[in-house]
């Protein structure tokens, strides 16, 4: 099995992602959205990401799954989603709530997270969307499986598609390197297959903005873009490990970056170089956050918790690899931790 179907293998378990794109649609059958249900105990089904809003808190999860809290510990399900598709991330900025997920589903909220509303529904596309981000109340983008990536400027009453191949113009790349050191490690072996990046199909994993105009998407198989004009124009890049990379957070003085088997990655200049580090955990992570000492959290498979200390570059890990998969995390105004996973929402 190669490292792009190691990852998707991975990510589908950890995120629910059963599509794994080898399911053939049905062009004849017309899919249509239906709303959630509500479920007694939806706080305890599978949840992937949450984030903070000026009432408390929105998770999402399996099913369509949206649940509201004012404290991070009790939880009630929103009053109306439109689908039941499973939602992978959710976004907050000015009021609005937009989530994305499965079956290329995009949902938008404007009263604190009770009531949604559908404005992207593609289901025979089969890519679900990764990760959502908005500047503000109308600029925003949503990424995804096999390079899917959209844009809107009004809030998401319309979306953009982009195409990958156009938007990546440079290629910060040394091609040669990695094949004179793909013959050293294998002399026999037909050379560095480009995969997925062939054709501008990697999936986009996660979005970071560093500031108004640095942002970086990591993607699988160690590919990376950046971009310093505000996502006009983007430059691929190589992370040091050759796997897939789920995570991006920024430090003081860099980058995080942090994936597939526990691996942990530092940049201290926007991805022109990248430094492993000697992670102790082999559990695949998902999601990270900075805590108000400066130090990261990371949360994955194996109810993996590994901080990381910059000012030192230490880790310490807490995780029991028979236990449930944390798969997004958040921090209270007190610095309390907030987990969603396997097991539903829990507070720390």
């Amino acid at each position: 099995m190669d490292n792009r179907s190691v990852s998707v293998k991975l990510f589908s378990l950890w995120l629910a992602l059963s599509w794994i794109g080898i399911q053939p649609s049905n062009a004849q059958e017309e899919i249509l959205p239906r709303p959630a249900y509500h479920a007694p105990k939806a706080s305890e089904a599978m949840a992937l990401d949450l984030v903070a809003t000026e009432s408390g808190w929105i998770a999402v999860g399996e099913r369509g799954h949206v649940l509201l809290s004012e404290n991070g510990e009790q939880w009630t399900q929103a009053e109306f989603v439109p689908v039941q598709s499973t939602l992978t991330k959710v976004s907050a900025a000015g009021g609005h709530l937009w989530a994305v997920g499965h079956d290329a589903t995009i949902i938008h909220s404007h009263d604190g997270g009770q009531t949604w509303d559908l404005q992207w529904f593609s289901p025979e596309l089969e890519q679900p969307f990764l990760d959502v981000f908005f500047h503000d109340r109308l600029n925003g983008l949503a990424i995804g499986a096999y390079g899917i990536y959209l844009t809107t400027d009004d809030g998401g009453q319309t979306w953009q598609e982009r195409n990958m191949a156009e938007l990546v113009i440079s290629e910060a790349i040394d091609w040669d390197a990695i094949e004179r050191q793909m013959m050293a490690d294998d002399p026999d072996g037909m050379g560095f297959d480009r995969g997925c990046y062939e054709f501008m199909e990697c999936h986009l994993n996660a979005f970071l903005k560093l500031d108004e105009n640095r942002y970086m998407i990591a993607a699988e198989r160690g590919y990376g873009f950046r971009t310093f004009d505000g996502g006009n124009n983007w430059e691929a890049f190589r992370f040091s490990y050759a796997g897939s990379m789920f995570g991006l957070v920024p430090t003081a003085d860099g980058i995080l970056a942090f994936g597939l088997r526990g691996q942990v990655q530092y940049s201290p200049d926007f991805g022109d170089t990248w430094q492993l580090l000697d992670s102790p955990t082999q559990s695949t992570l998902l999601d990270g956050v900075v805590q108000g000492d400066g130090t990261v959290l990371m949360v994955g498979a194996g109810a993996a918790r590994l901080r990381y200390d910059p000012r030192t570059e230490s880790f310490e890990l807490t995780e029991d690899r028979l236990g449930d998969a944390f798969a997004a995390v958040a921090l209270t105004q007190s610095g309390e931790a907030i987990y969603a996973g396997e097991a539903g929402l829990s507070h720390e």
